[in-house]
């Protein structure tokens, strides 16, 4: 009973520790509401998910020759094989513990990668309450916690197709920050090591997202000299930053000696016509287009963009990073010959950066909560009003997100007729759905590929 006593006295004590006695509710209740994959024999091993999950099955079901086939087919590395790896031994130990098929595929397999997709996210929102709290008071980190799952796709990339890379990523963004805010911070060195470790398995995922190194080069380095400052102070602590180096090029390796092996080169860019046009970023269509635009399926984030701005002058140890690593973010992303990434809920290449621009996010609350300070009616009205719109985002979210398990919002093919017609449905008839799939516009991938992609 003190044991609990003392529980339950923290949490009290702590606000934002409240989102977390709901998440956990609310997970427990409602998770297998918002799944995508209804398939028993399937479930979330579907698509990319199949691609990037193969290595496991391979390695442990199949032949040295299938292993090889499928190593030469599979445009994916094996980061998020490693990242499901976990998950892949409970569901082998359920598995024989019950008599169920161990194959890799079967029920055990699935339940445990749903169940671990769905733990790393709320894991590396504990990560985010923490790097918060550096910064901000209780009840901003609480509502930013709130915003930042429920008000954006992070949500349906963890209840729904959370065994894709974005929530994963997003954990492990969410590490990243918190060490380094350790180690700059709190002049807790042995974090680099940590830094090192993640951030190659960062890269290994998704080679673009090794831009969460600008973090700990760019924080608190508002000046030229201030930069040369913590380039300095990083050397002169060789031993951690030799072995941070080693860290990061464990996961690099792995993967370069795999690619020898099966292709007989040290580096193999198995994506063969896919490539980004450098020359030609979709800025405008990646933010505001009605095909996967990120600031109209994810409005609420537009509050981040305004905390970027506010960081000039109110969180100045972040301004230079956020200017640097939101802009060189958008323009990478934009650039990629499927600026849409593909059939996909609102924008999911920015899903992991949310670990990133819960800052700002919380940066551009903090101000309003600061409004009509000494004029205590005001500031309650302007309070309930912020609240309100920000409670109307994020039931627009969960909505549109219902709306794409179910196929009101297309996949791959919405624009401004598409989006119009089928705003705030509930649901469409059978000619209804046939009438908004034939004016959906789905993008000609060849056509992409070959540089027509606006």
């Amino acid at each position: 009973m003190q044991v609990l006593r003392k529980i339950l006295s923290h949490i009290f004590n702590n606000t934002s520790l409240y989102f977390f006695v709901f998440l956990a509710i609310f997970t427990i209740d409602r998770h297998h509401r918002y799944e995508a994959t209804t398939n028993p024999d399937v479930g979330p091993f579907e698509s990319d998910v199949a691609k990037y999950y193969s290595y496991l099955p391979d390695l442990f079901y199949h032949s040295s020759d299938e292993i090889a086939k499928n190593f030469l087919t599979n445009k994916t590395t094996i980061g998020m094989a490693i990242m499901y790896s976990p998950a892949f031994l409970v569901g082998q130990i359920i598995a024989e513990q019950t008599g169920q098929e161990r194959n890799g595929y079967s029920e055990p397999y699935q339940w445990a990668i749903r169940w671990e997709s769905i733990l790393l996210c709320i894991a590396g929102l504990i990560f985010c309450r923490k790097s918060l709290l550096f910064f901000f008071r209780d009840t901003i980190v609480l509502i930013s916690l709130s915003c930042i799952l429920f008000g954006t796709n992070l949500f349906y990339y963890t209840y729904s197709n959370g065994e894709l890379p974005h929530c994963y990523l997003f954990f492990l963004y969410s590490a990243f920050i918190f060490f380094t805010l350790q180690l700059i911070l709190k002049n807790k060195y042995r974090n680099v090591l940590w830094l090192g470790l993640i951030g190659g398995m960062i890269t290994l995922i998704r080679p673009t997202d090794a831009l969460i190194f600008l973090f700990p080069l760019l924080f608190k380095t508002n000046t030229i000299k201030e930069f040369k400052n913590r380039i300095v102070t990083f050397l002169k602590h060789p031993y951690y930053l030799s072995f941070s180096l080693i860290l990061f090029l464990i996961p690099l390796v792995i993967q370069m000696l795999l690619w020898k092996k099966y292709s007989d080169h040290y580096v193999f860019y198995s994506y063969n016509n896919e490539r980004f046009f450098f020359n030609d970023p979709q800025i405008i269509n990646f933010l505001f287009s009605f095909r996967k635009g990120w600031l109209v399926y994810t409005p609420i984030m537009i509050f981040s963009l305004i905390g970027i701005i506010l960081s000039k002058k109110y969180l100045k140890d972040f301004f230079v990073f956020l200017i640097i690593f939101t802009l060189s973010n958008i323009y990478i992303l934009s650039c990629w010959w499927d600026w849409a990434f593909g059939g996909s809920f609102g924008c999911r290449a920015l899903i992991q950066s949310y670990a990133v621009l819960i800052f700002p996010f919380a940066l551009f609350i903090s101000w309003c909560f600061k409004f009509f300070e000494k004029r205590k009616v005001r500031k309650i009205i302007f309070r309930i009003l912020l609240i309100t719109i920000l409670f109307l985002l994020i039931k627009l979210n969960l909505f549109q997100t219902w709306q794409y398990k179910y196929l009101i919002i297309h996949w791959s093919g919405m624009n401004e007729k598409y989006y119009k017609y089928v705003f705030l449905k509930e649901g469409l008839t059978y000619d209804e759905l046939i009438y908004v799939h034939s004016i959906a516009t789905p993008p000609d991938p060849n056509k992409m590929m070959q540089g027509e992609r606006d």
